[in-house]
């Protein structure tokens, strides 16, 4: 069962998708804090983190970059307000992708399991990667 991590924003979004991941049999959790996010993704093994950056500190900006230097192989996907944020920086920054508020639940599910795909396809190369230097 793949691991979601979902960190910030406002608790009914938070909520939301939840609900929403957990009725389509992925294991959720949430962190509404900051300051212990990079903490909980070098303690657990997580395939993907939505981060709302709506909701993100004044430091904010550099947090994506942190999570990727935590922990590189984990999938992070950005929630955002519509055209409020740089895709390419994003895309610099480590985020697979984007879900733009108000979203809707068909929308969340194909851009998880999308990414979910792409995590499991980087994962199974790099494990190929490691058998052929052996």
């Amino acid at each position: 069962m793949a691991r979601i991590l979902i960190v910030g924003g406002q608790g009914r979004i938070r909520r939301s998708l939840v609900s929403i991941l957990t009725r389509e049999g992925f294991g959720v959790c949430e962190e509404t804090g900051w300051d212990g996010v990079l903490k909980v993704c070098e303690k657990a093994a997580y395939d993907l983190v939505m981060v709302d950056l709506d909701a993100k500190p004044p430091e904010g900006d550099k947090i994506l970059k942190r999570i990727k230097r935590v922990n590189g192989s984990i999938e992070m996907v950005a929630i955002v307000s519509q055209n409020r944020y740089d895709a390419h920086q994003m895309n610099n920054d480590g985020v697979y992708d984007c879900l733009r508020k108000p979203f809707r639940q068909k929308e969340v599910v194909h851009l998880v399991k999308k990414a979910l795909e792409k995590k499991q396809l980087a994962d199974k190369v790099r494990n190929m990667e490691q058998i052929i230097d052996i």
